[in-house]
């Protein structure tokens, strides 16, 4: 009896070391020595489309066929080609390119070296930079050179899989039609390797790929740089289509309202934003928590200076703080209110038919000779009375009345969280809930209130925020990846 216990365990071990063997000599396999660094891949020679400009002379130009030249660049004969469109052509070699590249959200040295077709050595050290991956802030420049044939960069495309409780890659690879090796070094893993829950795993796709952390598909911040006074719009997408997202910048909390594909939040940085580095936080929920993307924004000086403004004594009753203040409470009640809806499309326009600005926006204040606790939070516009006031964009009605300081006030809804506001009229030619369209006329302009001589002072705010409305002259905002 005690024989046969004896057989079985001496029987029980041998099939446990049958079965463990292959695992400890995997184990045991000396580590594989690195294989020697692959020499860089020839630079492209590139051509850039100047007007005028076809398949045919292009083809002719570098002694190759019209079909070698829409084959290599993914085309059709029929594409219109486009002024500023780069082409690749078949077996010309380049040169590399110095160049500059203003940083991104989410960028990082190996996504920004995938772009130029360099290294992240390559760039830290263009940028004498110690760490590989040190933190990169938003609105910086970073010299590099660039491989790809030109100072532009190129597209690095794929869509983000985040790996699933009990996934392998194996079974990811298997699921997407892949070799497991190919997935794994398109990923810079090792072969075998062994995956996570919550693992980012860039696939094959046509789409722009963004190297960001966790499910976020694209983080877009801009326009860049960014100074004091400006408006800046946040963009963006999360593999968790129900889900929202949130998020915070230089204290205020962010507003994202559906737009395009993903979300976008507009911010604004008033003229006494100190300069400097402000951490963008964006975080979400759905199901379940997002992963926290936190990256840096450079806010530069606007350099606006000071204004030295006296009032004369009949009017100088009007520089009682308590009258500001009272004000100042009544209007932030109108501008901070959040419509989800874009009223406008498109740039805004001038908000009178002259363009002869007497005061630009963001200079600090002062009045008598008093301190400077305030900036100048619109533009001014010089006009005689009777100026035609017109609004800039569409948007709806919120106030339309008398005020002590500003005088005959128009305020005007744009949506998500823009309002416009002018100062001063002689006369207000809409009513509150008017729906008013680009360029409608809405008074005319005046000098009531605290004002020395007839203009229009024209506000502009972005979640409250008086920002300089003349960007917004320039600028088509909120942004997106297509722009």
């Amino acid at each position: 009896m005690k024989e046969d216990r004896n057989t079985r365990l001496i029987g029980w071990l041998l099939s446990l070391l049958l079965l463990l063997a292959p695992v400890v000599a995997w184990a045991q396999e000396p580590t594989p020595t690195p294989a020697p660094a692959a020499a860089p891949d020839p630079i492209p020679l590139i051509h850039m489309v100047q007007s005028g400009e076809t398949l045919t002379f292009i083809a002719g130009q570098y002694g190759v066929t019209v079909a070698e030249l829409t084959a290599l660049n993914n085309l059709a004969e029929a594409d219109m080609l486009y002024v500023g469109q780069t082409l690749v052509i078949p077996g010309g070699e380049g040169d590399a390119v110095a160049t500059a590249y203003t940083i991104q959200a989410g960028d990082t040295l190996t996504s920004i070296a995938a772009r130029f077709a360099t290294t992240a050595a390559a760039v830290a050290q263009s940028n004498r930079l110690v760490q590989r991956e040190p933190d990169l802030t938003m609105g910086e420049t970073l010299p590099l050179i660039s491989r790809t044939g030109s100072a532009l960069p190129q597209l690095v495309t794929g869509r983000p899989y985040l790996v699933q409780p009990g996934e392998t890659l194996l079974m990811i690879a298997a699921g997407q039609g892949l070799a497991p090796a190919e997935l794994a070094a398109a990923n810079g893993l090792a072969w075998p390797t062994i995956v996570y829950p919550g693992q980012r795993l860039r696939l094959p796709g046509d789409d722009e790929y963004r190297d960001l952390p966790g499910g976020w598909v694209d983080v877009q911040v801009g326009p860049l740089p960014v100074r004091q006074g400006n408006t800046l719009a946040i963009y963006v997408e999360h593999l968790e289509a129900r889900g929202r997202p949130s998020g915070e910048l230089a204290g205020q909390t962010l507003h994202f309202a559906p737009y395009d594909a993903g979300f976008t939040a507009l911010v604004g940085l008033d003229a006494f934003t100190e300069p400097g580095l402000y951490p963008l936080t964006l975080a979400g929920s759905g199901s379940r928590p997002w992963t926290l993307f936190r990256q840096n924004i450079l806010v530069e000086s606007g350099n606006y200076g000071q204004q030295f403004i006296t009032i004369p004594d009949e009017l100088s009753y009007l520089l009682a703080p308590e009258i500001r203040q009272n004000e100042d409470v009544f209007l932030d009640s109108l501008y901070t209110q959040f419509r989800e809806e874009q009223l406008w499309d498109g740039l805004f326009q001038m908000p009178v038919t002259n363009s002869v600005v007497t005061a630009g926006y963001g200079a600090a204040r002062s009045y008598n000779g008093g301190s400077f606790d305030i900036f100048h939070t619109g533009v001014d516009f010089g006009g005689p009375l009777g100026t035609p006031i017109v609004t800039p964009a569409n948007g709806e009605i919120v106030y339309a009345g008398e005020l002590t300081l500003r005088g005959k006030t128009v305020a005007v809804d744009h949506g998500l969280g823009v309002m416009s506001a002018y100062f001063h009229l002689e006369r207000i030619d809409v009513a509150i809930g008017d729906r008013v369209a680009a360029g409608d006329r809405i008074g005319l302009g005046g000098s009531t209130g605290l004002s020395t001589g007839p203009h229009l002072h024209w506000d502009l705010r972005v979640n409250g925020v008086a920002v300089d409305g003349r960007q917004w002259l320039e600028t088509v905002f909120p942004m997106n990846n297509e722009q």
